[in-house]
């Protein structure tokens, strides 16, 4: 069972999970590894140490993209009464944490899938979106990939988790206000002004836009927009993923080498069930690690200006589509 806390100060919302302190972990903690000594749960041929799949595309032991419940889950439907006080606010956190494993190889890397299996898993993401949004106690749905230990990965094999959670986070819940203002949307209008500057425009093609944040917090990050006004990830049509998978196919083997062998997370932004929102994927490169000053004000330190990172994206492009 888990547990949400929230701040009374900040109105941030605090997930506890204490199952998840006996998940298992595959990297040095001193240094950010690969242990290697470990049988992976998630290759073909060990399905029976994994929960029971909600989805895969082939038998055992021969599949290529494979979906099943968090064995070590930050929610599930468990319902138990949580100690309640006065001052605080408190509720119990009935919910849903799926793991897709997008390849049955090990130590493949998603910036190396071709545009046709991105485009796969991004159908397949789009499913399960769905069945968990459309749960009666699901508010809000989380889809992330962390790639690499300093991203937050913890199993070397390529994977991706879906979190549904009762309620919307105070920072989607704040994305939301901001972005949707007397019934226009403002990410509409960001988009038309960095197409019109084409200062911080890393890529684009006919359904989406790559831009590097006006504000970013991570040095070279980069939000994936639909070119027209799409409220949710699920109405995403065949077309519009391959538009996706083109963009993620060219920008993630550049990602993924900024700086040697770079961490990176891929997130989903989504609105609430129900809210009008423009969604997009953030991609963060770790670069460098949160210090006290980030942690005290959530304010965070960049060494690249986004203006930087756009114009050096646009130059490793071209080189790389000159092969």
């Amino acid at each position: 069972m888990s547990e949400l806390r929230r701040n009374p100060f900040t109105g941030a919302w605090t997930l506890y999970a204490g199952n998840r302190q006996h998940r298992p972990y595959e990297f040095q903690w001193t240094h950010p590894q690969y242990k290697g000594d470990t049988i992976c749960p998630f290759c073909p041929g060990e399905e029976k140490r994994t929960t029971k799949p909600v989805y895969q595309n082939g038998p055992d032991g021969a599949w290529d993209i494979r979906v099943f419940p968090n064995m070590y889950p930050a929610m599930n439907q468990e319902y138990e009464n949580v100690e309640r006080e006065a001052f605080y606010e408190q509720m119990v956190a009935p919910g849903f944490h799926e793991v897709l494993i997008d390849t049955p190889k090990h130590t493949q890397t998603i910036d190396t899938f071709s545009k046709e299996h991105l485009q796969d898993v991004l159908e397949i993401l789009q499913q399960r979106y769905h069945h968990i949004r459309k749960q009666p106690n699901i508010a809000y749905v989380q889809i992330f990939k962390n790639c690499g230990a300093q991203a937050g990965m913890s199993i070397q094999h390529s994977h991706w988790q879906l979190i549904g959670l009762p309620l919307v986070p105070e920072r989607i819940r704040k994305m939301t206000i901001a972005g949707i203002q007397n019934n226009e949307c403002q990410y509409c209008k960001l988009l038309a002004y960095e197409k019109q500057h084409q200062r911080r425009v890393v890529a684009e093609n006919k359904e989406f836009l790559a831009i590097a944040p006006y504000a970013s917090r991570f040095p070279y990050e980069v939000w994936i927009f639909p070119q027209l006004h799409q409220c949710a990830f699920e109405s995403l049509d065949a077309k519009q993923r391959e538009g996706l998978a083109d963009l993620l196919h060219i920008l993630l083997p550049q990602i993924a080498h900024i700086r040697g062998d770079t961490s990176y997370n891929i997130c989903l932004m989504d609105g609430g069930k129900g809210q009008d929102f423009h969604w997009h994927l953030q991609i963060l490169p770790r670069i460098g690690g949160f210090a006290g000053f980030e942690c005290a004000t959530e304010c965070y330190i960049n060494t690249t200006l986004p203006e930087e990172a756009a114009e050096q994206y646009q130059n490793w492009i071209r080189k790389y589509k000159k092969g």
